[in-house]
């Protein structure tokens, strides 16, 4: 996986940081911090990828339009029009960037 515009803002801003005068940091810290975030940064991308690859393997499993229902039902209970639209789009979007989707 590339990096992230997550990962390269820290990176970009660890730079700018280090060369600011101003900066009473000691870069020994500042590292450390830019370090542990990069590493948050690259398990949170691990998680997301993760919980990705479990959503459509249920996908697979149960079938798209058992969740369009339930989706749907719930949605109804919790969301307006407009928030139900943009959750069935978001899903659909993902759904056709799933590589899963290239065998269908």
């Amino acid at each position: 996986m590339g990096e992230s515009n997550l990962q390269n803002f820290v990176m970009k801003e660890a730079e700018r940081q280090l060369q600011t005068p101003e900066v009473e940091i000691e870069s020994e810290k500042l590292q450390s911090f830019y370090s542990d975030a990069l590493a948050s940064i690259k398990k949170m991308n691990g998680e997301v990828a993760k919980c990705e690859q479990q959503r459509r393997q249920l996908h697979t499993e149960l079938g798209d339009e058992h969740f369009a229902v339930w989706r749907q039902e719930h949605g109804s209970e919790v969301l307006n029009t407009h928030q139900q639209a943009l959750v069935e789009q978001a899903d659909k979007m993902s759904l056709e960037r799933s590589p899963s989707n290239e065998s269908r």
